[in-house]
């Protein structure tokens, strides 16, 4: 019995239910009786990783993902990854091929079949936070040796637990998963990984082609929006941010970008926080935009996944942390990003993160941006 790690939990109903796994561990080994016997890991030959969907939880594990074929080398991995997150993923050589879809809803579904038909014989369950479904999953498809973590319950379904230390930047868990599961100490770079193509190139300086932008001036690319519940407050706390950078800076060059259906929202903010900022308005696909921000002086922006694809440009990165979750996990895991949220209040509520945003000195924090970018 593996005893559930209380302080990872936000809701006192998931840690209870998490403990009564671990109670009934001998019925839910029972119910598994049926699946091969684990394997050691020279053996494996075919794998998936199983847990995100959001472009930003792709990327940040992107920077251990070479890490890990090279530490099991005979293997071939899959990922799980709906569009657009499986994007980031394209011309990445430690992974062979992308399953572009959800976690199937029912053993009858279609998705369902392709993954079973692939015969997979190892399954990296890599979500610290909610594994219980990818884990199931697996046991579903008869995968034989399961990696997960153990920490929020269901050990009786690991093959291969994986411990935590918490908390950590969400990015160092995965490094240290595959540390585990390889046996390389985990002393790698935690900066996500993107290939772009020539072509990608290309199709950035149309960006750059289709607005007044001068590109040899500074640039600031801001992404204020966030798929973070209720966060028009921090929408609007770096929007407010960007103006304050755009009165102690008339060089700098800005520009708000976001999705095509996020342009009405960028064009009122532009208006309400009069802006100099130009609105680039066409569709960029991940990968060219990625180029687009390497040609960067920064990215300002919520904390969301083009945070993540400007650390993987290696452009300097100012970012309003989500509030929601612990200070750790989501702050800065680079040299290169500075968190403009300097208190350390993890796991707010709803009602108190507008409250701390509008405490923010937003002259201070673009003094800040204007001070690393002149650096």
């Amino acid at each position: 019995m593996v005893w559930p790690i209380r302080k990872t939990f936000r809701c006192s109903k998931n840690f209870w239910a998490a403990l009564a796994s671990e109670i009934t561990a001998p019925v839910l080994r029972w119910n598994i009786r049926a699946i091969p016997a684990l394997s050691p890991r020279e053996s494996w030959k075919k794998g998936i990783l199983l847990g995100a969907n959001h472009i930003g939880d792709i990327l940040y594990r992107s920077s251990s993902l070479a890490q890990l074929k090279a530490g099991i080398p005979n293997c071939e991995w899959h990922i799980l990854a709906p569009s657009p997150a499986c994007d980031v993923l394209l011309g990445n050589s430690a992974i062979s091929k992308v399953q572009a879809f959800d976690i199937p809803s029912a053993k009858t579904s279609p998705e369902f079949q392709v993954l079973k038909d692939e015969s997979y014989d190892v399954a990296i369950c890599y979500d610290t936070g909610m594994y219980l479904k990818p884990l199931r999953l697996c046991v579903e498809l008869g995968i034989p040796n399961r990696v997960a973590y153990v920490h929020k319950g269901f050990s009786a379904w690991v093959t291969h637990p994986i411990t935590i230390t918490y908390p950590q930047p969400f990015p160092a868990y995965f490094r240290a998963l595959v540390s585990q599961i390889t046996g390389v100490a985990p002393c790698w770079s935690l900066r996500p990984q993107v290939f772009p193509s020539p072509g990608d190139l290309l199709v950035a300086k149309t960006l750059v082609d289709s607005t007044s932008i001068d590109p040899s001036r500074p640039i600031l690319a801001c992404f204020p929006t966030s798929r973070q519940p209720k966060s028009e407050a921090a929408t609007e706390t770096v929007a407010k941010i960007l103006a304050s950078v755009e009165r102690l800076s008339p060089d700098v060059q800005t520009i708000l970008l976001g999705a095509p259906s996020e342009i009405p929202a960028l064009e009122a903010l532009k208006t309400r926080h009069k802006l100099r900022a130009v609105v680039g308005k066409p569709s960029l696909g991940l990968m060219p935009l990625a180029c687009f921000l390497k040609l960067c002086a920064g990215v300002l922006c919520a904390d969301s996944g083009p945070r993540h694809l400007a650390n993987a440009a290696e452009t300097k990165v100012f970012f309003v942390r989500n509030l929601a979750s612990d200070a750790t996990e989501t702050g800065a895991y680079l040299d290169s990003e500075t968190d403009l949220i300097k208190n350390p209040i993890s796991n707010a509520s709803l009602e108190s993160r507008g409250t701390i945003l509008a405490q923010i000195d937003q002259k201070a924090c673009a003094e800040t941006v204007l001070s690393v970018l002149d650096s």
